[in-house]
């Protein structure tokens, strides 16, 4: 079985950016990054910290499981790891924005865990 890679990685964050339809410069002015340190850490070129990993995947509305585990089936089939929410206009997301959809994707995603603990027990 094969490590995961910063490749890998950065390949599934740019997956979850586009799905959301967030561009690099969105993300990078959520971050309080360049947007070229975007591009970098999605080619493999960089590592992301786990600080950076754990926001994006916030923003994305995804597990932090799904970027660092080496299952590549997770890409196609886990959608339960990921939280949808849709808006009209991305265009016009502030940071702001951004900060609090991060913040919905994450209680949302919380929510969902914790209804699963509670039905198991």
């Amino acid at each position: 079985m094969a490590a995961v890679t910063y490749k890998l990685i950065g390949k599934r964050l740019k997956s979850a950016r586009l799905e959301c339809g967030l561009t690099q410069k969105q993300v990078s002015e959520y971050l309080g990054n360049q947007r070229n340190y975007i591009s970098y850490v999605e080619t493999g070129a960089r590592p992301v910290d786990m600080i950076t990993l754990s926001k994006l995947a916030d923003l994305y509305g995804y597990s932090l499981d799904f970027f660092v585990e080496n299952d590549p089936v997770k890409e196609e089939t886990d959608l339960e790891q990921k939280v949808h929410v849709a808006f009209r206009n991305n265009d016009s997301l502030s940071v702001a924005d951004l900060k609090t959809i991060a913040w919905l994707k994450r209680f949302a995603f919380n929510l969902d865990l914790l209804n699963k603990v509670l039905e198991e027990g």
